[in-house]
């Protein structure tokens, strides 16, 4: 879910809590029409205030980064009210004791109706509009658990498991040092020159002195700092002629220098961490977690896929 999470959270209570900063100019102007259904300027403000963080509205925003919310913010409107029409379409229905209830929980966390009713206003927010947000939301969230909501059993899980152990693989690493000397395209002499540095590097790692020492003095990487330390690594980090000279290296041996086209390295493998196949209980959570996010968003598109075939969907 946590693509269209947006969709399912109770965006009543977002808005009341949240105090709005947007500009509301041309409230009832209309921006988007879905099936006839228009999306106003002043809807499309409020889900602006959500998507982007109320800090934001007290430094400077520019033109183009508020463009950018506000199309996101469409997008999600405009799939909120696809799903909404999906939903009365399939006969939901939201009885008026519970609207009563929830609008009531709300009431509540504001301690008074006189906050209440300032949250209404700093939202612009009328009291007709927050009870049309407030079923909006609840019938939202049956849809959701009608149609969508994914429960996944321990067996679902251990057998997606089974049958996909390679995923839950970590792989083998080994930690790796490195010298590199640049070549400057810019001088004539440039290969010739740092060839003549790696070459000197290397003679002294040969003649006993420490790498990390070698490689803080001759190395133009930035990992010289930490006398070439570039930690764990794994295959498909390092760039290919760099990983497979590395690779072929045993623990605590220093490679001969490796030419590349950006210029000369010289590798020491200090450690190798073998693969390890993670157990089921190690990756239970997790795996329960994106298992859930990634039927649902699949039962969602397939709604929206649905609704957009003979959607009729206007901007203006």
């Amino acid at each position: 879910m946590k693509k269209f999470i947006f969709l399912f959270i109770s965006l009543t209570a977002v808005y009341l809590f949240a105090s709005s900063d947007t500009n509301t100019t041309g409230k009832n102007g209309v921006v988007a029409t879905v099936n006839g259904y228009n999306i106003t300027k002043a809807e499309l403000d409020r889900q602006v205030g959500i998507l982007m963080p109320r800090s934001f509205f007290h430094s400077t925003v520019t033109p183009e980064k508020l463009k950018e919310v506000e199309k996101d913010a469409l997008k999600e409107l405009v799939k909120k009210h696809l799903l909404l029409q999906y939903a009365k379409k399939r006969g939901y229905k939201i009885p008026d004791s519970i609207v009563e209830r929830e609008e009531k929980k709300i009431k509540k966390a504001f301690g008074s109706q006189e906050r209440f009713e300032a949250a209404l206003k700093r939202s612009n927010l009328t009291y007709d509009e927050f009870k049309k947000e407030l079923l909006n939301d609840l019938l939202m969230q049956k849809l959701y658990d009608k149609e969508i909501k994914t429960d996944l059993t321990e067996e679902d899980l251990k057998e997606y498991y089974e049958k996909n152990k390679y995923k839950f693989k970590v792989p083998e690493k080994i930690k790796v040092r490195i010298i590199y000397v640049r070549n400057d395209p810019t001088d004539p002499k440039g290969h010739e020159k740092a060839l003549k540095r790696a070459q000197e590097a290397l003679d002294k790692i040969k003649n006993g002195e420490n790498f990390a020492d070698i490689a803080s003095k001759y190395s133009n990487a930035m990992s010289r700092i930490k006398g070439g330390d570039m930690g764990f690594v794994h295959k498909g980090m390092l760039d290919e002629p760099i990983e497979k000279v590395a690779y072929s290296l045993k623990k605590g041996e220093v490679s001969d220098i490796v030419e590349t086209p950006k210029g000369f390295y010289i590798i020491k493998l200090e450690e190798i961490s073998p693969a390890v196949q993670l157990d089921f209980d190690q990756v239970k959570e997790n795996l329960k977690k994106e298992l859930k996010s990634k039927y649902e968003n699949r039962k969602l598109e397939a709604i929206l896929k649905q609704m957009r075939q003979s959607a009729e969907i206007k901007y203006n």
